[in-house]
């Protein structure tokens, strides 16, 4: 029995695997070639980085499940997975918290300039406290975009400091009996100080926070994305950043990673920007990998189904 490992997770993870399998670890940054050139003969994929497409699939003959390491699926492609018969399982629960407290991290970080302070002490050797005024989260309307799992504990979380929640999500379902009041996303973007991504990349959210969104948001405005990079314009961003139409930015993950550093993003003064490391907790990644280890387990020894089947041909 195979199983092939697409980027770096947790020794814990490895250690279920390796007890039932021969385990291939493809680490990260992980070619194209060398998934196709594995593809063929392995029984078990944990997913972590790495574009899964028709091609790849194709090259597969007998793939029994695909458990991501996380929960986003924007780079499998479902559709093929799911004619092939393959079950796709995420680790639903095993980061949020990490990203949720996060988000926290980003909103005080922008509201209070706590990076444009350490700068001007370390590298400026300045005490201009005067130019570092902030705002407390007690006085701000906070607008979640995206009500799953993340969603809720950033509500619960920065609700807890007294700030104003507005909930927007195109699942109507999802806010049926919410402690906090809905809003349309819009308006969410005209009345929050504090804006925060938590919804998945899709064809319909791809450039959500475009230009003209970006001008709706008033000029002491913050946006946090934590989620998928591709749900902001990255080039009206930066002009909206540049022309400081908004207060600041958070960005922990870019359309492309790495991105380029040379975009002209990476020159606004009013960003802070981290590397796809909201998950990073020895918490979350030990979760995500024993969880996806276990789901590979579940259905190649136990003979059971996945707890979360994702794949879909719609």
């Amino acid at each position: 029995m195979k199983v092939l490992v697409l980027g770096n997770v947790h020794p814990k993870g490895l250690d279920i695997l390796t007890a039932f399998a021969d385990v291939t670890v493809l680490p990260e940054p992980v070619a194209r070639d060398d998934v196709l050139a594995h593809i063929g003969d392995v029984d078990g994929m944990l997913h972590k980085v790495g574009r899964i497409d028709a091609e790849i699939i194709a090259g597969q003959s007998r793939l029994r499940v695909i458990a991501r390491h996380g929960v986003g699926l924007d780079d499998l492609d479902l559709r093929s997975i799911a004619t092939a018969g393959i079950p796709v399982s995420t680790t639903e629960t095993a980061n949020s918290n990490a990203v949720a407290e996060a988000t926290v991290g980003y909103a005080l970080s922008l509201l209070r300039h706590f990076g444009r302070a350490d700068d001007m002490v370390k590298h400026d050797h300045s005490w201009a406290r005067e130019s570092l005024m902030g705002r407390e989260l007690s006085n701000c309307t906070v607008g979640v975009v995206g009500y799953g799992r993340i969603g809720r504990l950033v509500a619960g979380y920065l609700a807890a400091f007294g700030a104003d929640v507005l909930i927007n999500d195109d699942n109507d379902a999802a806010l049926t009996d919410i402690p906090y009041r809905a809003a349309s996303l819009d308006e969410l973007l005209r009345t929050s100080d504090v804006v925060s991504l938590h919804c998945p990349l899709t064809p319909k959210t791809r450039h959500l926070i475009d230009g003209p969104r970006l001008k709706l948001m008033h000029e002491h405005a913050v946006l946090i994305n934590t989620a998928r990079g591709a749900l902001i314009d990255q080039d009206a961003l930066a002009e909206a950043l540049t022309e400081r139409a908004i207060g600041g930015a958070a960005l922990d993950v870019f359309e492309a990673e790495p991105p380029n550093f040379d975009d002209p993003l990476f020159a606004c003064p009013n960003l802070i920007t981290t590397p796809h490391v909201a998950a990073m907790t020895f918490e979350a990644q030990t979760a995500m990998a024993v969880q996806a280890a276990s789901e590979i387990r579940k259905v190649l020894v136990e003979g059971r189904e996945p707890s979360n089947n994702v794949a879909t041909t719609e």
